[in-house]
């Protein structure tokens, strides 16, 4: 078998998604197979989910475990050379989007193959607006630009692996909360000199969290993205993420360090709250990042606490 395209769910209805990768697979059945691993969802979800069993691989866990262990918990029931990763929650935008997998992968010896994502033109309510800004500038990027670089940004939605490297290096278990994981995991498979190729064939994110919601998985995030850098030691990955570099250039400066604190003081509270109501810029949201950064930081250097 080729290919087992593993979809973790945590609350949210697949049957969608489900439904458009059998369809797109009946031509592939004997190449490309279909799997879900619910990780503890909600009994609605679960009773909405079940559907999907007659046309994949459908289990559940009996525990939550995390983001990084629902997906190293797909190896012991893969049949395919490779593995393709996609969050049950996005979108199939490509009516040939398994097609575009299966050439690329008959063809072509990878490792990694990234197919990432993308989010709606749609402008959505204010109450969702911080996620949809945010990713749009950041985070999603076209083939043209992926490929240029095509070893740095890392993201866990689409993409494609071989089942022997991940076996060997999976994503790391100790990381259980939201955040990072994905960061972390291809810094460490760019380390052991793993090669990663991309191709032209995004999902869409189409689960919009609301901004004070979105808020609440920054600062988890961030706290995640301190744990990976005090337990790495490794000055290059502090300089590729350029927050957490520059909290580190504002805590070893004194005069900076205090005055940050200050502006923090005086104005964070309505920065937050513009943030949440959605009237914002993004260097608003980049300032809300890095002072609860450097919150983190000090809260690390006094008590250890990550």
């Amino acid at each position: 078998m080729l290919l087992s395209i593993c979809i973790p769910i945590y609350n949210s209805d697949i049957r969608p998604i489900a439904n458009e990768l059998h369809r797109q697979i009946q031509s592939y059945s004997s190449e490309v197979e279909l799997l879900f691993l619910d990780d503890a969802s909600d009994v609605f979800f679960k009773e909405l989910n079940r559907s999907v069993g007659p046309i994949s691989d459908y289990q559940e866990l009996d525990a939550n475990v995390g983001r990084s262990k629902i997906r190293n918990a797909f190896l012991p029931f893969v049949k395919g050379k490779y593995m393709l990763f996609i969050d049950g929650d996005s979108k199939i935008i490509r009516p040939d989007f398994i097609q575009r997998y299966v050439e690329y992968l008959r063809s072509n010896n990878a490792q990694v193959l990234i197919g990432a994502s993308v989010y709606s033109d749609e402008k959505p309510q204010r109450k969702n607006l911080l996620r949809w800004k945010y990713s749009r500038s950041r985070e999603s990027k076209t083939f043209t630009v992926r490929n240029s670089h095509p070893e740095l940004g890392f993201k866990s939605n689409n993409f494609v692996m071989l089942k022997s490297i991940f076996a060997m290096h999976p994503f790391d278990e100790t990381l259980t909360t939201y955040g990072h994981e994905d960061t972390l995991f291809g810094y460490q498979l760019r380390k052991a000199g793993v090669k990663f190729a991309h191709i032209d064939n995004p999902v869409l994110n189409s689960n919009l969290d609301e901004n004070e919601h979105f808020l609440a998985k920054t600062k988890e995030a961030l706290q995640n993205l301190l744990l990976i850098s005090f337990r790495l030691q490794d000055s290059q990955f502090n300089k590729e993420h350029q927050l957490l570099s520059l909290a580190l250039k504002i805590e070893r400066n004194l005069i900076f360090h205090s005055s940050f604190k200050l502006f923090q003081r005086l104005c964070l509270p309505m920065l937050t709250k513009c943030l949440v109501k959605g009237r914002f810029t993004l260097w608003m949201f980049d300032l809300y990042r890095l002072a609860h950064t450097l919150d983190y930081l000090g809260d690390y250097r006094k008590n250890k606490l990550f």
